[in-house]
């Protein structure tokens, strides 16, 4: 087996900068957008002579002004892989190549495709810290580090973003749900739901102090907060949005109904790393009526949190869920 126990530990726990091998070059892609545009690149290391065992570093946007990375994946080879947001933007990526997929030699290894946000016009650096890469014996490998331009042409948009569709999907029975994005005008207030037919129930959230709270027509909806709802048959709700949540999400000791922000789907690990207290996240299947295996922090079971869906969260203390994270 090509990655021992103690190389792991190194990997993921050690914090020293390891700034590159000799002739060995990792870079990130140029990218040329638009305001209000995304998009993505990659960050590739051109060789790997003595192969790859895993790699840790921190991307960054240099002029969050500019643009910013919003996310990181992996590749196929990456089979225990990391990302986590930080501050000023910031993501510390891991990755380790379990499989023995990256062998000696091999050319153009992918490390992580970064998305990028561009908001200003301009240019900025998707820079590169922290680096540490090892290979298949577990040495470090120093590698030539080149940031990479990200160059952003045109107009700035008006500051208020355009509205999007947006549909909620309810299954026949209990539905645990959350609308990971801002309502826009007209679509903020809980009559948006009015015409399900919900046998007599009502709209409910959950308050760790005051209990069960029931919803009416006109109370506004909260971004990233988990709403259960009752159907007597699958029905799909239009909405329309208008970009991420504005305000953050505050959460009390205990437990706590709530939701992630954005469109793609996260580990809990991943979507939550910006609480430092949870213990536990149980998911909501609406389509069995039942409740996942729940999800444990630092454990081998990591429920994965959709934007759509609500979920219970276990904190130890108050912490407030940021928009984005």
């Amino acid at each position: 087996m090509k990655i021992t126990s103690v190389h792991l530990i190194l990997i993921l726990l050690t914090g020293f900068i390891i700034t590159g091998v000799q002739g060995e070059t990792i870079s990130v892609q140029p990218i040329t957008l638009s305001p209000g545009e995304s998009g993505t690149v990659n960050i590739i290391l051109d060789s790997a002579p003595s192969g790859l065992s895993g790699y840790q570093m921190t991307v960054q946007s240099d002029n969050t002004a500019i643009g910013t990375v919003t996310e990181a994946t992996f590749p196929s080879w990456a089979a225990l892989s990391e990302a986590v947001s930080g501050d000023g933007g910031s993501y510390a990526l891991r990755a380790i190549d379990l499989n023995s997929e990256i062998e000696a030699g091999a050319k153009q290894v992918t490390f992580a495709t970064l998305s990028i946000q561009a908001s200003g016009s301009g240019t900025a650096q998707i820079t590169i810290k922290n680096l540490q890469i090892d290979d298949d014996a577990g040495n470090s490998v120093q590698a030539e580090i080149k940031p990479g331009l990200l160059t952003v042409q045109g107009s700035t948009p008006p500051d208020e973003p355009s509205t999007e569709e947006y549909s909620v999907s309810l299954q026949t029975g209990w539905n645990l749900i959350n609308i990971p994005m801002q309502p826009a005008d007209g679509f903020e207030h809980a009559d948006v739901f009015k015409n399900i037919q919900s046998a007599g129930h009502s709209m409910l959230i959950y308050d760790s102090s005051a209990g069960w709270i029931t919803i009416g027509k006109n109370d506004q909806l909260s971004p990233m907060t988990g709403y259960w709802l009752y159907t007597t048959n699958p029905v799909t709700i239009p909405l329309k949005v208008r970009g991420l949540p504005i305000d953050a999400k505050a959460l009390n000791a205990g437990w706590n109904l709530a939701g992630i922000s954005g469109k793609s789907a996260k580990s809990a690990e991943t979507a939550l790393s910006g609480l430092s207290s949870w213990s536990y996240v149980v998911t909501y299947d609406s389509s069995s009526q039942q409740y996942r295996d729940a999800g444990v922090n630092g454990g081998d079971n990591q429920a994965m949190l959709t934007p759509g869906e609500g979920f219970w969260v276990y904190l130890n203390a108050p912490e407030t869920l940021t928009p984005g994270t």
